[in-house]
């Protein structure tokens, strides 16, 4: 999408909205009667791409409610799902500028403002969702958060994305070799492309909002994403088979424009970041219900869902070796942070791919 189109998208929602008072300017305005003054509201924006009914997209709209709720109602955040103000690099970047507050993103999308999020997407790192939730919540986050400050951003929250399986609308796919020759389409991760390319697909990064209509159109034969997000944007339409391989996880997470964080009272700065612990916390639970879910609901479309057994698991596993030594090096993913992740969750390199 052009820069001017996505810029018109937030005149437009600006006027319609009445967003006349954005960050911490709120000024104060006599009552008709003259008796007395109130402070406004302080409007803000969250923009991200997932469909309202998924359970990141709720965990923004319970965030944005635990903030009126902290705040005494003196900041009001208004969420926009859908992708309405633009893809997830439209908006992360509108947040790092400040002309949106905060943007929502998954993880992999993050990777033009800092490499650290390499270690995170390598293949098989994260194996179960409390590996997850000990990185996240632990010093690889804050490690993580306190990079991306660097760029202009204060991180919120990591919402639970979920597990990324192999869909597509061509074969049914069973081992590494079966992917060969497919076009598939992936995120801007280095990572993840690096991972396609080993397993002899062709890796095509396309925006999110840009994906249903390329299955449609045959410009990419699949994609890789949780059952969750595939269900809640409708992909099944669009699909044939799946592929349950787990082969990376994708947290998604919120980021702040740090300038107007920066300028709020230490107050209002707590209760921003104890929503977003709170409403992560409510959102996991969430998460983890709508995928079995979301599952299900694609056995009974009629997507054909195939389950490696643990030996086809381990050539899966095996054959993407070479992605991590490809990256874990100085400058993609730091061998001490890849360390500090195997440390955090109890695991060596060598148990990863057993």
């Amino acid at each position: 999408m052009q820069k001017g189109i996505f810029l018109r998208k937030l005149l437009v929602v600006s006027l319609v909205a009445g967003l006349s008072l954005v960050g911490c300017g709120a000024k104060a305005s006599s009552d008709s009667a003259g008796a007395g003054t109130e402070q406004k509201a302080m409007k803000m924006r969250l923009t991200q791409t997932k469909s309202d009914n998924h359970p990141v997209s709720q965990g923004y709209v319970k965030f944005a409610e635990l903030v009126k709720e902290k705040t005494n109602g003196q900041i009001v955040v208004d969420v926009f799902n859908n992708g309405v103000l633009g893809n997830d690099r439209e908006g992360v970047e509108a947040a790092q500028q400040g002309t949106i507050e905060f943007g929502g993103s998954s993880t992999p999308n993050m990777s033009s403002f800092t490499n650290i999020f390499t270690a995170w997407d390598l293949p098989y790192i994260f194996q179960t969702k409390e590996d997850v939730y000990k990185v996240v919540d632990g010093e690889p986050g804050q490690l993580a958060s306190q990079e991306l400050e660097k760029s202009g951003f204060k991180v919120v929250m990591y919402p639970d994305y979920g597990f990324r399986q192999f869909v597509n609308n061509e074969k049914e796919i069973k081992l590494p070799a079966d992917m060969k020759g497919l076009k598939v389409r992936t995120t801007n991760s280095p990572v993840e492309q690096a991972d396609f390319k080993v397993w002899g697909a062709n890796p095509t990064p396309i925006g999110w909002t840009e994906v249903y209509t390329a299955l449609q159109q045959k410009t990419v034969d699949g994609e890789g994403n949780s059952y969750g997000l595939l269900w809640e944007t409708k992909h099944q339409e669009v699909l044939k088979f799946a592929t349950e391989i787990n082969y990376n996880y994708s947290s998604d997470i919120l980021v702040m424009n740090k300038k107007i964080f920066d300028g709020l009272s230490p107050e209002l700065q707590k209760a921003i970041l104890d929503a977003g612990k709170e409403a992560v916390q409510w959102q996991r639970e969430l998460a983890n219900t709508k995928e079995k879910e979301a599952k299900e609901n694609f056995k009974n479309f009629g997507i054909k869902i195939y389950e490696p057994t643990p030996d086809e698991m381990k050539q899966w596993k095996g054959s993407v070796k070479p992605v991590w030594d490809e990256f874990i090096v100085k400058g993609k993913a730091d061998p001490e942070y890849v360390d500090l992740i195997l440390k955090t969750i109890g695991k060596t390199k060598e148990e990863v791919f057993q």
